[in-house]
């Protein structure tokens, strides 16, 4: 009894830490659906889950994605973005170096939510669909391994995920090559191919035919990553890769037509769910982003969570009731100064009140945390700190800050006197004249005056 007592205790207390971020997410086929999938992916107090979604080559619309990465950011959503290029007929074009190039540029001109930045490099390249009809490792190779360079050097931020693969995959050239054969004749090209490689993705499917158990082990089920990693490690790369399982899940038989070898959405959704616990339980796994949240014509119907009314499938309604966890992510949080000010004539020994109108330029959304900026003065300046209220800024918003200051006065003190905060520049107080007591702000006195002016005739 005691063993078992033992046995259970410590159980409970490995899931507790092992299960403390949150991995849940979803699969987007467009970036529109984030409004109504961030509801789903941080229900039940859960906070910054997931999303995956496809960028292709010919969608590189600047505003689309910057206002995705904005509601990400709004929603506490963390974007994977998968990079791909365009269809042509029944097969993906093989990317060009170029093609890779704008991507990058592309996808580093936006402002992200979060600091780490998750790339995945292409898709399942041991289907030769995938690759402009045949599977070409060499190529793949050489490609994704400039490509992960690239985006390191660009933005040391970007997080690059290696291509998952079909682990179902025979061995059928040029059609089709087994996930084994890929690792081991991409490391045979390119020992130092996981160099730049920051994480694994997997489609840790339940194969074959998506009809496996979720208690099933081994290359074809949902731990289909382990075996990756197993391989990995026997191949030589000894560095821990952390797990993005950014394609899982069973079809259902509700689609556009019944097909009855698949499971009912009661079914699946349960699966999903003993799944879920199952992954939670494994602290290499970092996301889980199931396929696929809204695709309800053929030929992904049996995956999508929406029936074809765009509604959700009753049954899963219990995959938005289970408990989440919370992450809590980096942000880079920056500001540029718009303007100070301060009064014109200061006096020593005296307290005066002043603005500072910042930009958010950074990622984070102040208000959301506590966002202060400590006082950089000269010595004979008190200042108080600035810090924002309850009111959201977001990236791109400015903020007007109030503050009191003091200019003391200290003997013999002749150096420059200055006001500032965090990381800003001085902004210098000077004095009238040297033994003045009365200081006004460094600028040109006939621009002051022009402006006060200039201003005067507008308001007239």
């Amino acid at each position: 009894m005691f063993f078992i007592f033992l046995l259970i205790f410590s159980l409970l207390f490995n899931s507790h830490i092992l299960a403390s971020d949150n991995i849940f997410g979803l699969h987007l086929s467009q970036t529109e659906d984030i409004h109504q999938a961030s509801k789903v992916i941080n229900s039940q107090n859960g906070d910054w889950g997931w999303a995956t979604v496809v960028i292709k080559i010919d969608q590189l619309d600047k505003t689309t994605w910057q206002d995705f990465f904005d509601n990400c950011r709004k929603y506490h959503i963390i974007p994977i973005i998968r990079i791909a290029t365009i269809g042509e007929g029944e097969n993906w074009k093989v990317p060009d170096y170029s093609d890779i190039d704008h991507l990058v540029s592309f996808l580093n001109s936006l402002n992200w939510p979060t600091k780490e930045q998750h790339i995945i490099l292409f898709n399942e390249i041991n289907h030769g669909a995938e690759w402009g009809g045949e599977v070409n490792i060499k190529d793949f190779t050489d490609k994704s391994f400039y490509a992960a360079k690239k985006f390191k050097e660009t933005n040391s931020n970007f997080f690059i995920l290696s291509s998952a693969l079909d682990l179902a995959a025979p061995e059928k050239p040029p059609q089709f090559k087994s996930a084994e054969n890929v690792y081991k004749e991409v490391l045979s090209i390119n020992p130092n191919y996981f160099n730049n490689i920051d994480g694994l993705a997997s489609h840790s499917y339940p194969n074959h035919g998506f009809i496996g158990n979720p208690k099933d082990t081994g290359q074809h089920s949902i731990h289909g990553y382990q075996w990756e990693l197993d391989l990995l490690k026997k191949l030589g790369v000894n560095k821990e890769l952390p797990v993005f399982i950014t394609e899982t899940g069973w079809p259902h038989r509700e689609g556009v037509k019944s097909q009855n070898n698949f499971y009912t959405t009661k079914t699946t959704s349960q699966f999903l769910i003993e799944a879920i616990n199952l992954w939670s339980l494994d602290p290499k796994i970092k996301a889980v982003t199931p396929f696929i949240y809204n695709y309800c014509q053929e030929p992904f119907d049996h995956f999508s969570w929406l029936n074809q009314d765009g509604n959700l499938f009753p049954e899963y309604q219990k995959l938005i009731d289970l408990p989440k966890k919370q992450n809590n992510p980096e942000q880079i949080t920056k500001y540029q100064l718009e303007k100070i000010n301060i009064p014109f004539l200061i006096f020593e020994n005296n307290e005066y009140s002043g603005e500072i109108i910042l930009k958010n330029t950074g990622q984070s959304i102040w208000g959301e945390k506590r966002f202060c900026l400590t006082p950089k003065t000269s010595p004979n300046i008190i200042t108080t700190e600035i810090c924002s209220d309850n009111n959201l800024v977001y990236p791109g918003q400015y903020k007007i800050f109030k503050f009191k200051f003091t200019v003391n006065k200290l003997e013999n003190y002749q150096d420059k006197t200055y006001i500032s905060w965090g990381d800003l520049d001085d902004f210098e107080i000077k004095k009238f004249t040297k033994e003045s007591t009365l200081y006004h702000p460094k600028e040109n006195l006939f621009k002051r005056v022009l402006n006060s002016f200039k201003s005067f005739f507008i308001k007239k």
